[in-house]
């Protein structure tokens, strides 16, 4: 099962089961020693979960196994090899090694095995610390997951307007064979906003079976979007917008290769606000670069600017209720109040482009008429 001790070798074996404690940490280490002591310290640590729908992830505090080989490559000794049950086998997955704190490792199953191998010497002080924890939720932390045996996680306008959302394991690998969907529900009147801070899913375009690849789909049904393809490979700057109330994101694995996945700010935006925003005609729903968003790529406004037009149209409807208050100085009230708006729109102006400046101005005009 494991590398055979070695001569004069100090050899221990620590078990954990999620019945007995849900997390913990390990730290195997050792100091500059002197006098006689055995030349190789061997210690492995074997963890099982008492429900299959259990899995192990541990995450790296400290880390320091030098290697003296070319970088990126570790020897038989000083180092940390990662075990998972593969086909009823136990197999080595990683071999881990040198001063880089490792990313998190989930394991594919309830059982996982570290086995730490270094030799004493009186010059370095080697070895990690490590956290451990028994979860169901995949590494994914966030969301309410309805079945700890399924990897899909739902978020609710009600519960929160705006929050994160990530691959299994992230920002370690996420595991092979595995479908994780996100489910968003808003408002009747809301839209989903998704933006990428991080992709990258294992797998070359077109990104479909025949290229062996792991795959993100997004649509606005629980089946196939036609509107949408399927994404993998590294990117930058991704946006995403749903339709309506309802939108889903899918991660689909299969046994290859591993990417590290993803990491969104997701947000519920309303579809009035975008209408004001953006002006009549506006694509809704797409996938875009920042800054280009919709079908039809519409340029994207920022919350800022948003709220510098909602800010701007509401100080000109007080202003336009405050010249209404008196009919003997209505005609001087209106004229003043002329001045507030075309200030109010030279204002507006240092945040919009051309055409969300043309629509507040002709927002502002008709308004100002209807007051007249």
């Amino acid at each position: 099962m494991c590398g055979k001790p070695l001569d004069n070798s100090d050899v221990r074996n620590e078990t954990f089961k999620s019945s007995w404690t849900r997390n913990g940490s390990i730290a195997p280490s050792h100091s500059k020693h002197s006098g006689l002591f055995p030349s190789v310290v061997i210690r492995r640590y074997e963890f099982t979960g008492e429900d299959t729908a259990e899995r192990i992830q541990i995450v790296f505090s400290e880390f320091r196994l030098p290697s003296k080989l070319e970088p990126n490559e570790c020897g038989e000794m000083d180092i940390l090899l990662i075990y998972f049950k593969v086909d009823g086998r136990d197999e080595v997955v990683e071999t881990l090694c040198g001063d880089t704190l490792p990313k998190p490792i989930l394991s594919n199953g309830p059982w996982l095995m570290l086995e730490f191998r270094s030799t004493y010497n009186n010059t370095e002080n080697k070895g990690f610390t490590a956290d451990f924890s028994f979860v169901t939720n995949y590494g994914v932390t966030t969301g309410y997951q309805p079945n700890k045996t399924d990897c899909t996680f739902h978020y609710f306008k009600n519960a929160s307007s705006q929050g994160w959302i990530q691959s299994p394991n992230f920002p370690g690998a996420y595991p092979r064979n595995i479908r994780c969907n996100y489910f968003f529900y808003g408002d009747p009147l809301d839209y989903v906003l998704i933006r990428f801070t991080y992709f990258d899913i294992e797998g070359i375009l077109p990104c479909d079976e025949n290229s062996a690849s792991d795959t993100v789909e997004f649509s606005n049904f629980l089946t196939r979007d036609r509107k949408f393809g399927l994404y993998c490979g590294a990117r930058r700057d991704l946006i995403v917008r749903s339709d309506g109330r309802f939108f889903r994101v899918t991660l689909a694995t299969n046994d290859r290769l591993d990417g590290t996945g993803f990491r969104a700010l997701y947000a519920f935006e309303s579809t009035i606000a975008a209408s004001m925003a953006q002006g009549p005609g506006s694509g809704v729903g797409g996938v875009g670069l920042v800054g280009v968003v919709g079908a039809a790529g519409v340029p994207y406004l920022s919350h800022h600017q948003y709220h510098q037009v909602v800010t701007t149209e509401r100080s000109a409807a007080t202003l336009s209720k405050m010249g209404k208050s008196g009919a003997g100085s209505r005609r001087k009230e209106i004229c003043s109040n002329a001045a507030c708006w075309f200030w109010l729109v030279f204002v507006a102006a240092s945040a919009l482009n051309r055409s969300q400046l043309a629509m507040v101005t002709t927002t502002a005009m008709a308004t100002w008429l209807l007051i007249i």
